[in-house]
């Protein structure tokens, strides 16, 4: 069982989009035969039967932040590799794009579990400010994660989309579930813009 909502909410909407998922992958980089101690997990790893190439394969990281992700801020700090907030490293937060040796460990993990090398990175947030394209493009990732795409996505996307896409068959999860009651019963999602 998945504890994180937002991880509910993104494995049933790649569920929903024909992808048998797995979740909590735990995984490491092995440097010369030593092992780091701290395991990542990647949040969802789904593979697609019917897709072809970088489609294929998805590799979603949540963040369940309230506050949600300010790019610019965002980005500025891991630019700044030293940079320290709440006594870590923030890089460590975005490890799997900011740093060669985590991407390797988890290019290989997916490789290892999927057989296949490239994949599209979701970054799954509840929601973010800015333009989405700086995070999807910035060199920092693209060196690390080359041949990948990545992808900036927000719960209200996935809301949005999972309501459209959700018919009468009895949903994956109970939050699923509960959107298809709403929708049962006419109900409707409306997120109102804040300027």
């Amino acid at each position: 069982m998945i504890n994180d909502i937002l991880e509910q909410v993104a494995e049933d909407y790649f569920r929903s989009k024909g992808y048998f998922t797995q979740h909590n992958v735990k995984y490491r980089p092995s440097i010369k035969n030593k092992k780091y101690s701290v395991h990542s997990d990647i949040d969802i790893l789904g593979i697609h039967p019917l897709q072809k190439g970088k489609s294929r394969v998805i590799v979603g990281s949540c963040k369940s932040w309230q506050v949600g992700l300010n790019i610019e801020s965002e980005l500025g700090f891991l630019e700044n590799r030293g940079k320290i907030i709440s006594g870590r490293e923030y890089w460590k937060t975005f490890r799997e794009l900011a740093d060669k040796t985590w991407a390797k460990a988890l290019k290989d993990k997916v490789k290892e579990l999927t057989g296949q090398n490239t994949f599209i990175f979701y970054l799954i947030v509840t929601r973010y400010e800015g333009d989405k394209n700086l995070w999807e493009n910035f060199p920092l990732f693209k060196g690390n994660l080359i041949n990948c795409d990545i992808r900036l996505i927000s719960l209200e996307t996935i809301l949005s989309d999972l309501y459209e896409l959700l018919d009468t068959t009895p949903a994956h999860s109970e939050l699923s579930r509960l959107l298809q009651l709403i929708k049962a019963d006419n109900g409707k999602i409306i997120y109102e813009r804040k300027n």
